[in-house]
């Protein structure tokens, strides 16, 4: 099977491992990696993009968090990717031409996103005749959107979903090609279930691989999808800390 990669500058731990089994299976081969290099917004531009939306004093929280939290190893896509002899193309314009007409020309089978691109659009969507599989973890019948594991604790969920899924237009409303559930434990944060999710993961983008590349294959269609969660704003945060620890 063909495919072509889409990530971003960056891989971090969980992509890495996603890639692995992939990078293993003799009977896929990766045809090219498209690299978003498009730079990041500040955490200022973050900051002030979110305040304005309400969800200001949450950010801060967050940036102030991360300051002190341990950073998730990461390494150059590039340098990762061309040390596995995967030809890589770094761009700040993906949907250019020129992208486009050299991705059709390589025939990838599906396309695999691991980061960057944000919402994916035509005619990066309909490239490849199975489609971009991405990851979202969380049900799509339930919770769109982000950020992972936040809502199901904070709505008294007993589990969280994690999917890929092959990517339609709008937010998280592709169709899933490969589900499981993750229990969530009494003593669960979100930060413990976002680990245990990414943990149980990291083999699922293989196996929708293997799925989507088998003739005759085709996945159910999601009939009701969830509402769209954002960011939460500083209030809800302080409501979820008071649930956990008097759950």
């Amino acid at each position: 099977m063909r495919i072509a990669l889409m990530c971003g500058s960056s891989l971090d731990e969980f992509q890495q491992q996603s890639l692995t089994p992939i990078l293993n299976d003799d009977t896929i081969e990766i045809v090219e990696a498209l690299i978003d290099c498009r730079p990041k917004p500040s955490a200022k531009k973050r900051f002030l993009k979110n305040l304005k939306r309400g969800r200001g004093g949450y950010m801060l929280v967050m940036l102030v968090k991360s300051r002190f939290s341990k950073r998730r190893p990461s390494a150059g896509s590039r340098e990762f990717l061309s040390a596995k002899g995967i030809p890589c193309t770094e761009t700040t314009q993906p949907y250019a031409e020129e992208n486009i007409q050299r991705l059709k020309a390589l025939r990838p089978e599906a396309m695999v996103m691991l980061g960057g691109f944000g919402i994916v659009k035509e005619p990066l969507l309909s490239l490849a005749p199975q489609g971009i599989l991405s990851y979202h973890h969380g049900n799509m019948r339930k919770y769109r959107g982000q950020p992972v594991g936040f809502w199901e604790l904070y709505n008294g969920e007993r589990e969280m979903g994690v999917t890929v899924q092959r990517l339609a237009a709008g937010i998280d409303k592709g169709t899933p090609i490969v589900e499981k559930t993750v229990p969530i434990e009494k003593g669960d944060r979100v930060n413990t279930l976002c680990e245990r999710a990414l943990h149980a993961s990291t083999d699922m983008m293989h196996r929708a691989l293997q799925l989507v590349g088998k003739a005759g294959y085709t996945p159910a269609a999601i009939e009701e999808y969830g509402p769209v969660y954002t960011l939460p704003n500083l209030r809800q945060y302080i409501v979820l800390q008071f649930k956990l620890l008097f759950r």
